[in-house]
Parts: structure tokens; C-alpha cells; sequence
């Protein structure tokens, strides 16, 4: 039995334990029943979704998630990201376990959208976005990085899931994800956690504080840091013992000879030929990329809040976050021409390194009586900068004088937003009304700067020794090995301002019947105006039963560094150019300016409490979604023959694509790409939440002492993605290659499953006494991949389809008061260990025996436990 079948067999024991709880709650929920209590957050005002006042999670008009800091913390994740994926089945980050930026960058997705399709604020107010695009494994995409926000600065999360782009702007096709912040004026705490994996590796330290400060009689000054520090978890497979790292041996003159198979990728012992002598003491462990990165971050807060009278009150907050993490790339073999045997006699692997700092500054003015309105008058600045190098690299074109560390360069945006906001409550022929309308201007800036010139220029030299000596190295290898610095040709430094013009209405035609109706205007200096709507509406048939929906348009501008933004990747045996969208290349190319992304998004759900004041809800979405933007497969510069005349088919005289666009700069083999407008896409879903909480009474069917809480909940989500249209090629790759498409088959298939069919949570907590358990039992659902069988294997050219889904796993954490101000947590992640599916053996890289399937639900890592001190006063 495999593994994995094991593990999948306890989860779904675990599954069944919770179910068998579930029904004995039932049993006896007839003697509980009027000891019963609301969850907490359902009365909760909250501040997300519309601008009426006095909402709360359970009379939203739209599906509305309040995940208070317990629950955050009981989620035992290293940041906000991977603890909201672990309470919302709706919210799924990627496991990017790829050596690159987008592995230490990361993003989560909402509703089945790109990460850049969830608006994030800080108490109401608009995050900026990273400085790099691509973050978590997304081309064109820069999303807000959760991760810099302290966990220890927040008091709740409000998660809306549903479109307002018409009430926040561009980038809330999916939802709006608003951070609300702990602005207590007094008290503190201290926690210190340590963990690590099972199977070793991801030593973890978390160290978190929090204080405030009362200032005069109301006002407050909240201060509040984190500091993270995870080591590096290693889970790639042993090397394929066929791959030589070093020369063969002639067995007739003892000399070194080139091996068999393509010497950068897939070296083999040629026929005849003997081992060299090095292989026998070689690291069989050499490539160290599979798993996660290691980081360290530190960030800061502070929440401030003053009232200059009965009327007016100012406030600010402001954040300070620094992180460096790095990420292994593959080994480079000794024998390879990416080498100088004179450096790395053994081989090396590089590592590229981030160093990223982060601010940002929200400033504010608002009082409740402005001839009758409430008012809000708010300016934030934020930025985001990170530095990039390589380490333990080489440019072998520079011989044995090259440098083994190259900076590559600088990532860098900033965003200054400011907003107006007005709000007035009316009876209007006695009809409760909410008007609110304002002005916001944002001002985006970046910049793209290059890096060190020996890691872009080719210096001369030639192979220096082995069966090569003496070969000219192409411009393919005059480059720093696994990252390419930027050129000064790559640098950018773009700007763009966006005002907006927005107003709402919140009307009560009857007690039991909202109405919530939005229109937004917006004017882009980059490629004009866009304009939205929204309609939301909720009915109560009774305290037990209601009835919601919505219909609205929303929008995503595109990325300010993705309208620019160029790059070179270095691979094993080629480089890989993505062209800026406007260079003169990609326009050679059909390249066209990159628009908008639009939505039409629809939603209906039902609120009840069915019985035994469990709270349920259910709704069903489809979000349409037009101009989706992807990166254009690559095309191969050294493919077909240019046309002179598409029409006629005439074949151009020996122009390859590189000669045509570059001058032979792209070499043949190497890879173009570009940024474009690709696609529609279509995604429907259902999503169901329920909870019950339970005070028990003495003499209770589980024998726990009288005053006991127990609460049960389920939340699941049911999701189906599908391609409505693929844009046709321009004609001028159509002329360069009839059969080209946008969107390769696999290319569709990885688009429309970037996140599992259906996600589950089941959990269950009981506090008695100053003890607290909580289990939380998660399924992944179906999850396709493909991928196309390498050349010089079996079946070359074969597209195989796999599935890395269909996976349980089981938190688990145990609490003690070992004090009334101090407690003791022991949680563990996963805690039988599952892993994914293993990739297909055909799609497997010359150089491994095994490996598991990247950008799924979970990665390798296996199980996680902690402990945690956490002391309050």
C-alpha cells in the first residue's frame, strides 16, 4: 500500500469521527438547545461590502467571512496568505514549489480568479500591490503580498466574496479581502512558536508582540511586530544514477571524451566508454529545489487614533516589513559547458536571493457632522522594493575571471492613493436611506533597474578545458547561469494616475428588504475610462429564512510593470526572452497594447437557520471574465521560415525569427514570448457555510463539565472553470506558423484548473476549563495537470494528463492556561503527512527518479508541529 492510500484512509477516518460528532450533537441538541450562543462574529458590525451603516455579517446582502486573530492563529501558518487559505474553502494559494521569485513571492487566489482579481485593503483603504510580476508562479500578475502585513497587528479579517469593483475600484472581480487592525488602547501580549517538518527540515521561529497605549481620554497608539525566521525543506528525489556528472573515460587512451545525450541537460555514458573515477564519490543529493524556500521577515505596525473633539478625530497606520529568502535552481553538472571546472570543479548550484523592503503610511481626518454628513478624508502612500541577485553562479564567457555572485537587479512600485468620502443616512418618504459617494486619485510608479554588466556580457572566453577546450561559447551561456541580469535596454521607469467618481444608495423599502445599488467611474491615463455597476438586494421571509444576490460589472487594470515589463530567463539548454509589449520586437510579433481585464459577475444565496440555530448559508456565482491576460506560448527562434507573402505562402530567403527581429542576437533555440489579451473564462461555483455553537449544561451527553463550549463547522466550495473563447494569433504568426494558437492545449488545461474542483472544511473546537482542542479536516478536490513526454524519450510529443487532488489533510492544536495570562499551544499541520500525487514517470526530468506534482494544493513537505508560548497582560 502506498502511502499516499494510507493517509488518504485516515483522513477520511478523521471525517467520519466529526460526522459521528455531528450526528450526537444532533442527538442531544434538544437539552443543549437553550444553552446555545451565536458565533461571535455574526453580530459583528462590519465595514466591507457596502457603504450603509449598521451591517452585519449575518444581515449582509452578500456572502461576507469574519475570521477573528484567534482563528488566524489557530491556524498555525507562517503569514496572513496561508492563513486565510486555511479557513476560506474559497481562497487557494498555489503550492510553488518552482526555484524562481514566484516561489518566495507569493499569492492566493479567490473565487477561482487570478490572485490580481481580489482587491485588498487595510481598514478600508486600498493596499499596494509587489513590485514583482509574477508573483506566485502568475504570469502578468502583481498582487497585494499578504505576507508583509504582521499577523500580530490584526484583529479580524473580512473577506467579501463577491465583485465590487463598482463601490472599490479595479481588481475586486472576485471579492475584497479588508484587514481591520487591533487599535486596542491598552493591554499587550508576547507569543514565541517553534516548529518544524516531521521528516525534517523548515525549523521554524516566529516571535510576535503587541502593546498599546492610551492617549488622553480616548485617543490610542497601538504598536505591534513579528519576526519570522524558516529554514530551507528539501524533498527532491535522489539523482538518476544514468546522468554523468563528469567526462567518460576512453578506455583505449585514458582520455576524457564528451558523453553521450545533449551535455546540458541528459549526459549519458556513450557505448564503450567507463565511468569516470569522480563519479563514485559524487553527491547523489545535489539538486535541492524541490520543497520550500527558506526567509526571514520582520515587520511593523503602528495604529493610531486621536479625537481633536466630539466631532472630529484623526488617525494613522503605518507598516515597515523586511525579507530576504533565496531559492536553490538546478545543479549544474561539472562536465557542462555552463561551467568553469577551475571554480566548481564538483558543480554548482546557484541560488537566487531576494531582499525586499516594504512600507507604507495611512494618514486620516473624519468626523460625523459636515452639515449632516459623515465624512473621511484619507491619503496612503505605500512601496514596494526588492533587490535581486544570484549566488554561487557563474558567467562562463568571463572564464576563470568571472564573478560567482551577480546583482541582478531592482523591482520597485509605489502607489499614493487619496480618497473623499461622504455618507448620509435619510428617511426618504419614511423609506431608510444610506447615500454615500466620493472621489479617490491613485498614483502608481515603476521601475525596472538593471544589474551587474558581467551578468548580461559576453567576455571572451572560451571553454577552458575538457573534450571542448577551445569552443566558442554563444551568447546563450554569456550570461549569469539560472538568472540573467537586467539590462540597461530592460530598465523601465513608468507612471500612471487613476481618478474615480463613485456613489452608492442603500435603501429599506420594507424592514425585511434591502436594496444596494453602486456606480463607478474611472479614467486611466494609460488606456482611458472604465465604468461599473453593481445591484445587491436581500430579502427576509422570516428570522430563519432570507434570500441574496447580486449582478454587477467589475475590471482589473493591468498590471503598471506588465504594460513594460521585459525579461530573460536562463534554462539548461536555451534562453527564454519575454518581450515588453510595446518594444518593436514584440510588435514585429503582432504584440498589441495590453486592455483591461473586464467581469460580469452574478450571484443568488440563501440564509437560514434551518434548526437548532445552526447558521447556514449557500451561494451559487458565475463569474464571466473577457481580455483574460496570459503570456503567449514561446515561440521557438529557430522554427519555420518566415513568409514573404502570407497569402500566397512564398517562403522569405533563410530568415529565421531571431535574424528577422534581433540580428541574430536570440539565438536558435532560444524562446519569445509576450504579454497579451488571450482569452475569455467562465467560472461557476457554489459555496456552503454552517456553524453551531453549543454551552453545555451539567449532566451533558458528552460527560464534559457544565459551562463547556463546543462548536462544530463546515464550509465547502464547489467550483468549475471553463475556456469560453481563445482570441485568434495574429497574422503574423500565422504567417510564421499556421498552426499556432494562443493558448496551447496544456496551456488551457493548467489555465482552467490553476485551483482544486472542490474544497472542504470540516472542524471542531471544545474549550473546557483552561483547556482547547480544535481539529480542522480540509479535502482538495480533483486538480488536472498535463504535461508533453521530453524529446529523446519514448512517446516524445505526447501530452499525458494527471491529477495531483483529491487529497485530505488534519490540523490539530491543543491549548492550555497554564496561567490565566499565559498559554501553551501544541499544533501540528498536516499531521498524517500527505503528499500529492508523483509526476507521471515519462514527464520526469532526465536527472530525477521522482518527483511531485508542482502548483497544487499542498507540496511534500509532509506533517508540521509547533509549540507556542503565548503570554497576555
Amino acid at each position: 500500500m502506498s502511502k499516499r492510500t494510507a493517509t488518504g484512509r485516515v483522513g477520511r477516518y478523521g471525517v467520519s469521527l466529526i460526522s459521528l460528532g455531528a450526528a450526537l450533537l444532533a442527538a442531544g441538541a434538544a437539552s443543549a438547545q437553550q444553552a446555545t450562543t451565536e458565533a461571535a462574529t455574526l453580530g459583528e458590525v462590519v465595514v466591507t461590502g457596502a457603504r450603509a451603516s449598521g451591517r452585519t455579517v449575518e444581515n449582509a446582502v452578500a456572502p461576507i467571512d469574519v475570521i477573528n486573530g484567534q482563528a488566524v492563529e489557530l491556524a498555525n501558518k507562517a503569514n496572513v496568505l496561508e492563513q486565510l487559505q486555511a479557513n476560506l474553502p474559497s481562497f487557494f494559494v498555489p503550492n510553488v514549489a518552482t526555484p524562481n521569485i514566484g516561489s518566495m513571492v507569493r499569492s492566493g487566489q479567490l473565487r477561482g480568479q487570478n490572485s490580481g482579481h481580489t482587491l485588498v485593503l487595510v481598514n478600508g483603504k486600498r493596499r499596494h500591490s509587489t513590485a514583482f510580476l509574477g508573483a506566485g508562479g502568475e504570469s502578468a500578475t502583481a498582487p497585494v503580498d499578504l505576507s508583509t502585513i504582521s499577523s500580530a497587528s490584526i484583529r479580524r479579517v473580512e473577506v467579501l466574496r463577491d465583485g465590487a469593483s463598482a463601490i472599490y475600484g479595479s481588481d475586486a472581480i472576485a471579492g475584497v479581502i479588508n484587514i481591520i487592525t487591533d487599535d486596542s488602547p491598552e493591554g499587550g501580549r508576547a507569543s514565541y512558536r517553534y516548529g518544524e517538518f516531521a521528516d525534517g527540515g523548515g525549523e521554524t521561529s516566529v516571535f510576535q508582540f503587541s502593546q498599546g497605549f492610551r492617549i488622553g481620554e480616548a485617543g490610542h497608539l497601538r504598536l505591534s511586530g513579528q519576526y519570522d525566521d524558516q529554514k530551507i525543506v528539501i524533498r527532491n528525489s535522489p539523482v538518476n544514477p544514468a546522468l554523468l556528472y563528469y567526462f567518460p573515460i576512453n578506455p583505449v587512451t585514458g582520455q576524457e571524451i564528451l558523453p553521450a545525450g545533449n551535455l546540458e541537460s541528459n549526459p549519458s555514458l556513450p557505448v564503450g566508454a567507463i565511468p569516470n573515477p569522480k563519479e563514485a564519490t559524487r553527491d547523489n543529493n545535489a539538486w535541492i529545489n524541490s520543497g520550500k524556500a527558506p526567509f526571514t521577515l520582520s515587520s511593523y505596525s503602528i495604529d493610531f487614533g486621536l479625537p481633536l473633539n466630539d466631532k472630529v478625530e484623526t488617525y494613522a497606520f503605518l507598516t515597515y516589513a523586511e525579507r530576504e529568502s533565496s531559492a536553490p535552481q538546478n545543479f549544474r553538472t561539472p562536465n557542462r559547458n555552463a561551467n568553469v571546472r577551475a571554480i566548481y570543479p564538483n558543480g554548482y548550484t546557484p541560488v537566487e536571493a531576494i531582499d525586499e523592503t516594504d512600507y507604507s503610511g495611512l494618514f486620516g481626518i473624519r468626523g460625523n457632522d459636515l452639515f449632516g454628513w459623515n465624512w473621511d478624508l484619507s491619503s496612503v502612500y505605500g512601496e514596494n522594493s526588492i533587490d535581486v541577485n544570484v549566488h554561487n553562479s557563474i558567467n562562463v564567457t568571463y572564464g576563470a575571471a568571472s564573478p560567482t555572485s551577480f546583482y541582478i537587479g531592482n523591482h520597485n512600485y509605489s502607489a499614493w492613493t487619496s480618497n473623499f468620502d461622504l455618507r448620509r443616512s435619510f428617511l426618504i418618504a419614511s423609506i431608510p436611506t444610506d447615500v454615500s459617494f466620493g472621489i479617490e486619485h491613485r498614483r502608481e510608479h515603476y521601475q525596472l533597474g538593471a544589474g551587474d554588466a558581467a551578468g548580461y556580457t559576453h567576455g571572451g572566453a572560451k571553454v577552458l578545458d575538457g573534450p571542448n577546450a577551445g569552443q566558442t561559447l554563444s551568447n546563450s551561456f554569456a550570461v549569469s547561469q539560472a538568472l540573467p541580469a537586467y539590462r540597461p535596454d530592460e530598465e523601465q521607469d513608468v507612471k500612471r494616475d487613476s481618478t474615480s467618481i463613485y456613489v452608492g444608495v442603500s435603501v429599506t423599502p420594507v424592514e425585511a428588504w434591502s436594496v444596494d445599488l453602486a456606480v463607478r467611474g474611472e479614467d486611466f491615463s494609460d488606456f482611458g475610462s472604465k465604468a461599473t455597476w453593481r445591484v445587491s438586494s436581500r430579502y427576509d421571509f422570516s428570522p430563519r429564512l432570507g434570500v441574496r444576490g447580486t449582478v454587477n460589472t467589475g475590471f482589473h487594470a493591468p498590471a503598471l510593470a506588465a504594460l513594460s515589463y521585459r525579461s530573460v530567463g536562463n534554462a539548461n539548454t536555451s534562453t527564454n526572452y519575454t518581450l515588453a509589449v510595446s518594444s518593436p520586437e514584440a510588435i514585429a510579433l503582432g504584440a498589441k497594447p495590453l486592455q483591461p481585464e473586464t467581469s460580469t459577475n452574478y450571484s443568488f444565496g440563501v440564509v437560514a437557520k434551518p434548526f437548532w440555530g445552526i447558521n447556514l448559508a449557500v451561494d451559487a456565482f458565475q463569474i464571466e471574465v473577457e481580455n483574460r491576460i496570459t503570456a503567449l506560448g514561446q515561440v521557438n527562434a529557430a522554427g519555420a521560415r518566415w513568409l514573404d507573402n502570407p497569402a500566397n505562402g512564398t517562403p522569405a530567403p533563410g530568415q529565421s525569427v531571431s535574424q528577422r527581429l534581433t540580428n541574430g542576437r536570440i539565438n536558435p533555440g532560444d524562446g519569445i514570448s509576450y504579454l497579451l489579451n488571450s482569452s475569455d473564462i467562465r467560472t461557476r461555483g457554489v459555496e456552503i457555510t454552517a456553524d453551531k455553537t453549543f454551552l453545555l449544561e451539567q449532566d451533558n451527553f458528552l460527560n464534559l463539565p457544565a459551562g463547556s463550549r463546543l462548536n462544530l463547522s463546515y464550509a465547502g466550495n464547489f467550483l468549475k472553470r471553463e475556456l469560453t473563447k481563445i482570441y485568434d494569433a495574429p497574422p503574423v504568426l500565422t504567417a510564421y506558423n499556421p498552426n499556432i494558437t494562443l493558448l496551447s492545449a496544456g496551456d488551457a488545461v493548467n489555465l482552467t484548473n490553476t485551483l482544486p474542483r472542490e474544497r472542504h472544511i470540516l472542524s471542531g473546537s471544545v474549550n473546557v476549563g483552561r483547556f482547547q482542542a480544535f481539529v480542522r479536516q480540509s479535502y482538495w478536490g480533483e486538480l488536472p495537470r498535463s504535461g508533453v513526454v521530453p524529446a529523446g524519450s519514448p512517446n516524445a510529443g505526447t501530452e499525458i494528463f494527471y491529477d495531483i487532488g483529491k487529497i485530505w489533510t488534519t490540523d490539530l492544536s491543543l491549548s492550555y492556561d497554564i496561567r490565566d495570562n499565559a498559554t501553551v499551544t501544541v499544533a501540528g499541520n498536516n499531521i498524517f503527512g500527505t503528499r500529492p500525487e508523483k509526476t507521471p514517470a515519462p514527464l520526469q526530468a532526465f536527472t530525477q527518479l521522482w518527483s511531485y506534482g508542482n502548483n497544487g494544493a499542498i507540496g511534500a513537505e509532509g506533517a508540521f508541529w509547533s509549540i507556542k508560548l503565548d503570554v497576555r497582560w
